[in-house]
């Protein structure tokens, strides 16, 4: 079963670092480095990004922020060492600084270091200042799920959409979850909550709403989804595993 979308929301923010042999000016200029480096970032422009938070952390060797951002932009580039190494450096400035916890958790999770990422995101969990800890409580879930512990992942999900009721990952999350768990009528709410609330970001809900369908023997309905999958996702991982959920009869 795949996400809805990439886990957990790699963000770029720049604020100022403060470091004990910095100037003011070096500071300041490393925090306009990291806006910079940001704005090219979501232009597309990973080689400037990239090239621009470099000269960001070597002006404010002590700022974790470059780092963490940096780290992003190697792993749009597919340069996951390179943002394995940014990662870790920023933690040894900020041990618990939740967006670095949170983001470097979501790579140890794309890369198949599941109890690493758990133990990233509980650990992301303590720091009380973080302004998005939804978004923590769904990663930390859907990690637990992997892991193959999705009786322990539910708690976490629940708290998610708690705390943000239009999350719509955590809800998807929460589909998971319930699958996990057998809980096919569960699941097929969480999934509803999906497309509800992100219509034109549902097509892996309606994947998985069709599949259940089937499952529990809702065939004219599962097989009128899946195929509005086929139509909708062509040539796609959604599309091949709605022919799959299909047993192989759709064209």
């Amino acid at each position: 079963m795949r996400a809805l979308a990439v886990v957990g929301t790699l963000s770029i923010v720049a604020t100022l670092g403060l470091g004990g042999c910095i100037s003011q000016s070096r500071i300041t200029r490393s925090s306009a480095k990291v806006d910079l480096g940001a704005a090219y970032y979501r232009e597309g422009d990973i080689e400037a990004a990239i090239e621009t938070l470099r000269d960001s952390a070597k002006l404010d060797p002590r700022a974790w922020r470059p780092l963490n951002a940096l780290a992003i932009a190697y792993i749009a580039k597919g340069q996951t060492d390179l943002a394995e190494d940014a990662f870790r450096h920023a933690r040894r400035i900020a041990p618990g600084e939740a967006e670095i916890l949170n983001n470097h958790g979501t790579l140890q999770l794309k890369t198949g270091r599941t109890d690493e990422a758990i133990a990233s995101f509980q650990l992301a969990l303590k720091d009380l200042d973080y302004r998005t800890p939804a978004m923590i409580f769904s990663n930390l879930s859907y990690a637990l799920l992997q892991a193959g512990r999705p009786d322990e992942a539910l708690p976490y999900a629940r708290e998610a959409t708690r705390r943000a009721p239009t999350m719509c990952e955590a809800w998807y999350h929460t589909g998971l979850i319930q699958e996990g768990r057998k809980d096919a009528l569960a699941a097929l709410e969480a999934y509803h909550q999906v497309e509800q609330t992100c219509p034109t970001a549902s097509l892996g809900a309606r994947l998985r709403t069709g599949c259940i369908q089937l499952q529990v023997g809702m065939t004219d309905d599962g097989r009128s989804v899946l195929q509005d999958v086929l139509i909708a996702a062509p040539g796609t991982p959604l599309a091949d595993e709605a022919r799959a959920c299909l047993g192989g009869t759709a064209r």
